[in-house]
């Protein structure tokens, strides 16, 4: 069956919901605080008049609040939800004792298909994970910890993950400037989370691109950009990123690649 798979089942509470919908709260926090100054200061909370609309001293104490206040209770949130995370662990790790089948080819059948984050390096270039592990479009996860392990494993990290929902995955994609958005079918043996996916092996369906250039983020993206990136521990690297027409015209022939060109090297679409 074309993404199909055996999908363990697990429970997990949903402590990521919370955290995005914090974090999405905390992008506010700017334009809120910058509404209410300019509301004040068009009620004259700035000014010195003997009887302005709003008192100096309620200006004061809202900025003491703003300033104050607010970073130490979305602090605490935090480590709320990382408390609650802790618990879901500790949830997976008892669930973990009962994970057996007395018959393998009875596990639960279950189409997996998702989306994920990944940027594209390497001279040649090829999938990357978040973590720096280099895929292709068509693979088999390996696990480097520990060579005996037939990914994935329940206790370990090894396996190709994937986000059940695209809205998901295009909140992480908000987070993670220079990575690109993949379709992906998982096959195999997997596990089923609270938000995605864990499996063997996968198959990278498309790649989606931006509308816009990922250097200026105004004009539409014309081909595909390497530089080369220096990171931690003397680690360095080729980065590719689509660019506009004005923002790839210092690039050498070289350093440059066509958007459907990509798609041939990647062995995948590009939508």
């Amino acid at each position: 069956m074309a993404g199909g798979g055996h999908a363990v089942f697990t429970k997990s509470m949903n402590a990521a919901s919370l955290q995005r919908t914090l974090i999405r709260t905390i992008r506010l926090y700017p334009l809120i605080a910058a509404i209410l100054l300019g509301v004040a200061y068009l009620l004259g909370g700035f000014s010195n008049r003997a009887d302005p609309l709003v008192p100096k001293d309620d200006v004061v104490l809202v900025l003491k609040i703003f300033i104050g206040i607010v970073p130490v209770l979305i602090t605490i949130f935090f480590l709320l939800i990382n408390s609650l995370h802790d618990r879901e662990s500790k949830a997976r790790t008892q669930l973990q004792g009962r994970f057996a089948y007395s018959d393998p080819f009875s596990l639960p059948n279950e189409k997996m298909h998702g989306y994920k984050l990944s940027y594209i390096s390497g001279r040649i270039p090829s999938f990357t994970g978040l973590t720096g592990d280099l895929y292709s479009s068509d693979d088999v996860a390996t696990c480097s910890i520990d060579s005996s392990h037939v990914p994935p494993v329940i206790d370990c990290e090894c396996g190709f993950y994937a986000f059940k929902s695209f809205k998901d995955a295009l909140f992480e994609l908000s987070i993670n400037p220079g990575a690109f958005l993949i379709d992906v079918d998982l096959y195999g043996v997997g596990f089923e989370y609270a938000r995605g996916y864990k499996a063997e092996s996968q198959v990278v369906n498309s790649l989606k691109l931006p509308k816009r250039c990922m250097r200026c983020k105004v004009l539409p993206i014309k081909c595909f950009v390497t530089t080369y990136k220096m990171g931690l521990n003397s680690y360095s690297f080729w980065k590719w990123e689509v660019r506009c027409a004005m923002c790839s015209a210092t690039f050498k022939a070289e350093d440059v690649v066509g958007l459907q060109e990509m798609g041939t090297l990647l062995k995948t679409s590009i939508n």
